[in-house]
């Protein structure tokens, strides 16, 4: 057997030895139950997580007590009865101490980002929302939670398809707010022409990735000069053209690796790299492992 074979092997045990679990440096990969992207966990044992970061979004729902977070360089104290909403790839840290409980919540939200209402508001939703004033909002969503996690704790069928639905009320709760409360969101984000054109934009993006795209293609499709089409897309979508583009043709290996035994130098070419080469180095650089690692942890097929 080789050594390679073995790595997978021994990286594919770690998995489910673990349950939840698989760190690489700072990186936490995490693994969900079969034929989902979504998991939700009870704890009260006392426990530190030094920073780390994943491609789930993580939410904090504490029952008792006090659960400590930092996110980036911010400290929040998320007591009894609070939400705190930290989005995917956004380094944290988190202490629970005695007498304490709380549900996880880890999801993935390449799906939820693809809606066209939640693209043009993605600036708002890259922020933690920390949700502690008893609100109509908070109230609602911290009940919204606590149905997810009942039905993720009977496994109903369709159990998953039915917690990304209350995900989904959740960001529409969310989303309802601060449209209803325009001061809170930078002026111009919201439902101008730009956001539409913009929204076009990474549909043509998400048709043609696979082609040799440039931002001048993508500016020219929208009518704008390279100039303002740069800073218009980052602006609506918190990307920039390059990074976004980068992200749809890693979404696309992502899948063909968990979900399919499509040998690598096909992978780079159906997910837009162009070569081998090319994509094991921005696979590396952006996912932090390799794609034979990632196919190893996370390879259903």
């Amino acid at each position: 057997m080789s050594e390679q074979k073995k790595q997978d092997i021994s990286l594919r045990s770690a998995r489910y030895e673990d349950g939840f679990r698989v760190m690489q440096g700072r990186r936490e990969y995490v693994t969900y139950p079969d034929n989902s992207s979504v998991r939700i966990w009870y704890s009260d044992i006392p426990w530190t997580y030094e920073t780390h970061n994943h491609s789930a979004a993580e939410i904090c729902l504490t029952l008792e007590g006090v659960v400590d977070y930092t996110v980036q360089d911010t400290v929040y104290h998320v007591r009894k009865g609070e939400v705190l909403i930290i989005p995917s790839e956004m380094p944290h840290s988190l202490t629970m101490g005695e007498n304490s409980s709380r549900y996880i919540y880890l999801y993935e939200t390449d799906l939820l980002y693809e809606l066209r209402d939640i693209k043009v508001m993605l600036q708002q939703f890259r922020r933690p929302f920390y949700l502690h004033d008893g609100s109509d909002v908070h109230t609602r969503i911290r009940e919204t939670l606590l149905k997810a996690q009942a039905v993720y704790e009977r496994g109903e069928v369709m159990w998953n398809t039915i917690c990304y639905e209350y995900i989904l009320r959740m960001y529409a709760a969310l989303g309802q707010h601060y449209l209803l409360n325009p001061r809170i969101l930078q002026r111009g984000t919201v439902y101008t022409v730009d956001s539409e054109v913009i929204t076009a934009a990474m549909g043509f993006i998400n048709t043609h990735f696979r082609e040799d795209l440039s931002l001048d293609d993508v500016a020219e499709f929208a009518g704008f000069s390279r100039f303002y089409f740069s800073r218009s897309f980052k602006k609506q979508t918190g990307y920039s053209f390059k990074d976004y583009l980068c992200q749809k043709r890693l979404q696309v290996a992502m899948d063909l690796l968990t979900r399919t035994n499509t040998p690598m130098r096909d992978v780079a070419i159906e997910s837009g790299f162009g070569s081998v080469a090319t994509f094991n180095r921005v696979f590396r650089e952006k996912k932090g492992c390799t794609p034979t690692q990632y196919r190893a942890i996370y390879g259903t097929y």
